[in-house]
């Protein structure tokens, strides 16, 4: 009743004799509502003068802190800065003092006379319309409102035989609050309170079990006239605790119809053997495979009933270990995050101790601490007599040896995650995913996420041609990766994935891109540019440099978005949040952005660094393709380096012609789905072009023939296209 109270209320009094911290870890589904919604007033208790020492301690400070404190302790608390439930179960004291620094919570001390005992227990919830009135034996403390044997009497204002009672409580209320009542001396505010020193503490043990049931028995039946059966029933009556942590799904989440019922589709398949939950989701970008393996984790607890149950997710970045963070909360649990604890010992030790008391723990790792031989093996002695869950998000990272070499196997229920699963030119990492994981239980591609779920985009396609000395360099790399492939064997495998990653470096940072770069800039007008992306090579710093230098010429507001940036994390939010507003026009990216970082409102991407790895192009895709109310649809540059066509022409050599190949196949697959791909002057106009350079059919314009060649597509937009 007191929950529901909270939940409805926009004003909340009380009395009692009694006052801790444990009513807000009881109520907190309920309280948590209260303080986040913006029609309540301040809670107003007034409360007898004696306190618990770490209630006292919690109380003054909160009196002490500055505003700034305040507002401190609840990004401390609860990260995002609003209040969670959660939070407030775990972290009572803190939230107790915040209440009171922020003046959510106002105290009153009301002073006994000598000989009388102040020691009242009543609630008033009060919605502007009606009111609640309930009083009985429960304090305002934890085993007052749940954890003991109470009783209290409810009445309403929308009954008529029960308006009169709550009118005669809300006199009695009131009359406590300004000492009117022959019992009490005097009403003094809780500064004065503190300033006088006149709270006295409290004896440092609560009242026991025995004393709240004889103060039930006293309150409502006299012994004698208690059946002796009930009287043993009270006396052994063990209370079900209510606030062990769980799984919830959010109220407003459709995920079995409307746009979003492929989610449904989604659980139902990973589910498809009961018992042996494992499987790979493969969901396009923006498509929801977060919300969706939690609701999968939630549906796993609940048909747990009461066996406790560990979640563990891995992601590869810090920046995708928040995102999981926020999700979590959203589903009604603080995630521990040892990654981002000052003592990661202590963070699992916490875990363990919360999943040795039931319900639901999760836990958010990186990769690197998931294929830690000391992280398993603690997880694998602590899980005895729980079920458990593995995720991994980005599933394709795990792929590398460090994982497949020590695998959890421990894990009962796993769920591999992915917009690009299959690992390109690794068969064999796939299968080993796979044969761990499960193999995909469900797909949702980028075709079938644009315009619902993803923005649909319009897409433009420049080139430009290796100048002389890169050529020469490509050339002699193109050879001798020939010639390794000719005598390929297992001792030469490392030469020539090397040979292989120097020649995609000189397609990546190019030194024509940069020129390429800036004429496509001042094409669009520097001045119009908001809420844009660019992405720079990661395997060179000075092309990030060039591109840096050249924003700043070009006076573009810019912001980088590195590993400095990201594992910065106040760093990354002030980023985000000034480029959001406006502050910046254009963020300037490596890698880091590749693996599911959500800036929704980025609305064109100049994608320099063109990868040759289908996972890391669609990652880069689905960065602008996020959906946001500002964006009815998005835009794409791509900048594609080729050798020059005159060249192809003097050398027929297959490998040649497979980067071209490679290269225009990505433009190919991103033009697919483009609103602008078939239009008289659309991108797939613009890809005959080039393509016709290197096989010519016919009279063709001579372009891309040189070193250093270049072209802009001539649909590119000029200042504002919004």
């Amino acid at each position: 009743m007191l929950i529901p109270g909270f939940r409805s209320a926009t004003s909340v009094r009380g009395a009692f004799g009694w006052f801790t911290a444990g009513w807000i870890s009881r109520l907190a589904p309920g309280l948590a509502e209260y303080l986040n919604r913006q029609d309540t007033i301040p809670i107003d208790f007034t409360v007898a003068p004696a306190l618990f020492s770490q209630e006292r301690t919690a109380i003054e400070q909160g009196y002490q802190m500055s505003a700034d404190e305040a507002a401190q302790r609840v990004v401390d608390v609860f990260m995002n800065g609003r209040v969670q439930a959660t939070a407030l179960a775990r972290h009572a004291l803190d939230c107790l003092a915040w209440m009171i620094a922020t003046e959510r919570l106002r105290l009153r001390i009301a002073i006994p006379k000598i000989g009388s005992n102040y020691h009242p227990k009543i609630w008033l919830f009060n919605d502007g319309t009606h009111q609640v009135l309930a009083r009985g034996s429960g304090n305002a403390t934890g085993r007052g409102v749940a954890g003991g044997v109470e009783h209290l009497d409810v009445d309403v204002t929308w009954i008529d035989y029960s308006r009169a009672r709550v009118r005669e409580g809300v006199a009695i209320l009131e009359d406590w609050a300004r000492g009117r009542s022959s019992g009490i001396e005097r009403i003094v505010e809780l500064p004065e309170a503190l300033e006088q020193d006149i709270i006295r503490s409290a004896p440092e043990s609560a009242p026991s079990q025995a004393d709240y049931e004889g103060a039930m028995i006293e309150d409502t039946n006299p012994p004698w006239a208690m059946d002796p059966s009930e009287k043993l029933r009270l006396r052994f009556l063990v209370p079900h605790s209510s606030n062990q942590p769980r799984l919830m799904i959010p109220n407003d989440l459709r995920w079995r119809d409307g746009p979003y019922a492929h989610q449904g589709h989604a659980v139902d398949a990973w589910e498809s053997e009961p018992g042996s939950e494992h499987g790979t989701i493969s969901m396009a970008t923006g498509a929801g495979k977060t919300v969706t393996a939690l609701i999968c984790a939630t549906r796993v607890q609940n048909r747990m009933a009461d066996k406790p149950l560990l979640v563990v997710i891995s992601a590869p970045s810090i920046p995708l270990i928040i995102q999981w963070s926020e999700e979590v909360k959203r589903f009604g649990i603080d995630a521990i995050i040892p990654s981002l604890e000052s003592n990661t010992e202590l963070a699992l030790t916490n875990l363990f101790r919360g999943l040795s008391a039931g319900g639901t723990q999760v836990i958010i790792v990186t990769n690197n601490l998931l294929c830690s031989s000391a992280f398993q093996s603690t997880i694998a002695r602590k899980i005895k007599g729980a079920a458990t869950l593995f995720i991994a998000d980005e599933a394709h990272t795990l792929g590398a040896e460090g994982f497949l070499a020590h695998k959890p196997e421990f894990f009962e229920r796993r769920m591999a995650l992915s917009a690009t699963p299959e690992r390109q030119y690794d068969y064999d990492g796939t299968e080993a995913i796979f044969a761990f994981f499960g193999h995909p239980v469900y797909e949702f591609d980028l075709g079938q996420a644009i315009d619902f779920c993803l923005s649909p985009y319009d897409y433009y396609v420049h080139a430009t041609t290796l100048d002389g000395d890169e050529l020469d360099e490509f050339d002699d790399l193109t050879r001798r990766i020939g010639a390794a492939i000719g005598q390929r064997t297992d001792e030469n495998d490392d030469i020539l994935t090397s040979l292989v990653m120097a020649r995609r470096k000189i397609i990546e940072t190019t030194h024509s891109k940069l020129s390429l770069l800036r004429t496509v800039l001042e094409r669009r007008k520097p001045r119009s540019l908001t809420q844009a992306l660019i992405y720079a090579s990661a395997k060179n710093p000075k092309q990030f440099e060039d591109i840096a230098e050249m924003l700043t010429d070009l006076d573009i507001r810019w912001a980088p978005v590195t590993q400095d940036t990201t594992a910065n994390r106040s760093l990354l939010a002030q980023t985000f949040a000034t480029f959001k507003k406006g502050g910046y026009q254009v963020l300037l990216a490596k890698k880091v952005l590749d693996e599911g970082i959500d800036v929704p409102s980025i609305r064109e991407a100049f994608i320099v660094a063109s990868s040759t790895v289908q996972r890391e192009w669609i990652q880069r895709r689905g960065r602008v393709l996020r959906k946001h109310p500002d964006k009815q649809w998005a835009i794409m540059h791509d900048f594609l380096a080729l050798p020059p066509a005159q060249v192809l022409h003097s050398e027929e050599t297959t490998n040649m012609k497979k980067i071209i190949r490679t290269e225009l196949y990505r433009a190919y697959s991103f033009a697919a789905h483009a609103r602008n791909s078939t239009d008289d002057d659309g991108v797939l106009a613009d890809l005959q072009r080039i393509k016709s350079a290197y096989w010519p059919e016919g009279n063709n314009s001579p372009i891309l023939q040189r070193a250093g060649d270049s072209i802009v597509s001539p649909a590119t937009p000029q200042g504002t296209p919004w």
